[in-house]
């Protein structure tokens, strides 16, 4: 051969569900890059033909497209680059190398790409990733070209490649990579990953998000569990299309672990934070501390990465015939919470460090409350005419992340109690509060999904003005304003505190919603609080501002997916053009153009309790709850 040849394909042997393609060489030189293609997609659902491209300097080589399954996954395994049999020395111009997910067949490949090769998002390209290098004398480099999800539909400059879901410069340095070894590639030797083995569903541990600015993560491993070794962690991530991949301990696509001594502690890898998490593509993550952590040139065990191309290890439920919408995540629509909290005497022991900042604090750090308006303040009010000192709260509104902190210092503050137990004159306070509420607007929603009112006390709430707290809540609920009201136990030593329960309820019933009683255990104020807010940041959601979905209108076969990130299990909503605000019936409304999603009946009931459980989860943890995104899917291609 008088040219620059890739090594080309003569047969197709399958190995335990990936394919290893033998080659034929024209040249006996020990120089040659040889490509290792690799994936954790799905196969055929999201990979159905790998697309291949070499080019020298600036002259297209080798161009050629390649079914992926055919009954079992046929991934090309290894692509071999040697110089011509007529040079006489190495050549100096650099080698450009191309693989190409397509998520649907391509017969014409070969001839197009002469006059233009597609990036992600292109021509049904899924996923690229290319790498620009130059052959070194006597030396057969290995050069790693995963297909990963983080780079799915990730469009980069031509002089660039996505790595952990951002761009960054193709070339590399052929000096940094390894000489090949077939136990890179192919997970049939003693050397491989074994999933099942060292990361089997019963041995995960859900994580917790710890610094979300770098992306660490702590995994709360079960106390009766062995204390884990030193770098024996590893990471499995859960994107926002349901599929799985285990993590490589890698400073680009993987993991890092910042603390050699600390077992349970991670880092995404700086592309992954960046391009991946903070980009919201991250349904959960969670980890398993029972082998060393999996390093990037060890491949998978034969049989565990058929199990994640098939669907078969991971998310459990749902249908793996819907494919997520890109750009398809619901906004929550805006609400707003007025907190009136009583500060007497009678509520000392809920002040100070060890006070409610757990039962109010925590759960506004739940991310199902980023788009809940917050404002807050004491009672008392200084008199039944008092309603204009509510108006505007002692803090807020403002948005819950830029309130949160100044709520929970105050709490902390002992000398935020009153000395002793004035009349609450609760009317005039709850009367500047729906005043408050009636005068907010949506910043970017069409509408509030909810504007309420919260009590939070331990005494009697039956006032002392007229009208009633139960007849101004009613008024208040005509407007469309709802009324929460936690009841909390009452010291026992105090003759002024009554009991809450009774007008409380009367209260909460005639403000649409249900009391919470906390009066003998205290810590269902915190269980309270965090439904209230899943209350206001559930069920209603504002289309996603894409251009994917046209106009914000959803597509006519569209679904609703999440993920419950305890169970792991995948739950599909289906429309129902029924639903409607008060209807109760199951399933969601498909709107028109501009109009919120409403999630209705069971499923809407069933998504809170998974907010919930899962927010309570974290919280006796001392960490926040995971996002739990609401998604529109459809059929897959």
């Amino acid at each position: 051969m008088n040219m620059h040849l890739l090594r080309k394909f003569v047969a197709a042997a399958s190995l335990a569900g990936v394919s290893l393609l033998s080659w034929v060489s024209c040249s006996n030189q020990p120089t040659e890059i040889v490509a290792g293609v690799t994936t954790q997609l799905q196969v055929p659902k999201y990979l159905k033909m790998v697309g291949v491209t070499v080019q020298l300097g600036g002259r297209l080589l080798f161009c050629e497209a390649y079914p992926v399954f055919d009954g079992t996954v046929t991934l090309p395994s290894t692509i071999g680059v040697v110089p011509p049999d007529d040079a006489e020395t190495v050549p100096s111009d650099p080698v450009t190398m191309q693989i190409l997910g397509f998520r649907t067949e391509q017969p014409t490949f070969s001839n197009d790409c002469i006059a233009n090769i597609p990036d992600a998002g292109e021509d049904d390209v899924f996923v690229v990733r290319r790498r620009r290098l130059s052959y070194v004398a006597d030396t057969i480099a290995y050069l790693p070209m995963p297909l990963r999800e983080s780079c799915s539909s990730v469009n980069c400059a031509d002089d660039e490649t996505c790595v952990g879901g951002m761009c960054e410069s193709m070339d590399i340095s052929t000096s940094d990579l390894a000489a090949y070894s077939d136990g890179f590639v192919f997970g049939n030797t003693n050397t491989c990953f074994s999933v099942s083995a060292c990361m089997g569903e019963s041995a995960l541990a859900p994580v917790a998000l710890t610094n979300e600015s770098d992306c660490t993560f702590r995994t709360l491993w079960p106390d009766t569990a062995p204390t884990p070794e030193a770098g024996h962690l590893n990471v499995r991530l859960v994107y926002d299309s349901f599929g799985v991949e285990v993590l490589d301990l890698d400073d680009k696509e993987g993991f890092i672990l910042p603390d050699p001594t600390d077992p349970l502690t991670f880092k995404l890898a700086p592309n992954m934070c960046e391009g991946v998490f903070k980009a919201g593509r991250v349904l959960q993550l969670s980890a398993s501390a029972l082998c060393r952590s999996k390093r990037p040139l060890q491949p998978i065990c034969e049989d565990d990465l058929k199990d994640i191309q098939d669907g078969s290890y991971g998310v459990q439920g749902g249908s793996n015939d819907l494919c997520p919408v890109e750009g398809g995540v619901l906004q929550q629509t805006e609400s707003a919470l007025y907190v009136l909290m009583d500060s007497s005497a009678a509520m000392s022991e809920y002040f100070g460090p060890d006070g409610l900042s757990f039962a109010v604090e925590t759960p506004l750090n739940n991310p199902i409350a980023a788009r809940t308006r917050v404002g807050f303040s004491y009672l008392p009010a200084a008199s039944c005419s008092d309603s204009a000192s509510y108006v505007s709260p002692t803090f807020g509104f403002a948005e819950v992340g830029d309130i949160r902190d100044d709520i929970g210092n105050s709490l902390a503050d002992p000398a935020s109690v009153q000395a002793d137990n004035p009349e609450l004159n609760l009317e005039a306070a709850m009367q500047g509060a729906y005043s408050a509420l009636d005068a907010l607007t949506p910043v970017s929603s069409a509408q509030f999904n909810r504007r309420a009112v919260l009590i939070i006390g331990n005494r009697n709430f039956e006032g002392s003005c007229s009208p009633s707290p139960d007849a101004v809540a009613a008024t208040a609920q005509g407007q469309g304003l709802h009324t929460y009201v936690v009841g909390l136990p009452a010291p026992a030593a105090t003759p002024l505190v009554g009991d809450p329960v009774t007008a409380g309820s009367a209260i909460a019933t005639a403000g649409g919603t249900s009391f919470f009683d906390a009066t003998v255990d205290e810590g269902e104020g915190a269980v309270a609080v965090n439904e209230i807010i899943n209350d206001l940041g559930s069920c209603l959601y504002d289309a996603p501002l894409d251009t994917v979905l046209s106009n914000q209108e959803l597509p006519s076969d569209a679904q609703l997916s999440y993920l419950d990130p305890l169970t792991l299990t995948r739950v599909d909503i289906q429309p129902n053009a029924q639903c409607a605000d008060g209807v109760n019936v199951d399933g969601f409304h498909q709107p028109a153009a501009g109009e919120p999603v409403r999630i209705c009946g069971q499923p809407c009931a069933d998504l809170r309790q998974v907010l919930t459980d899962a927010a309570l989860f974290y919280a006796i943890q001392g960490m926040q709850a995971p996002r739990i995104p609401v998604q529109v899917s459809t059929p897959c291609p």
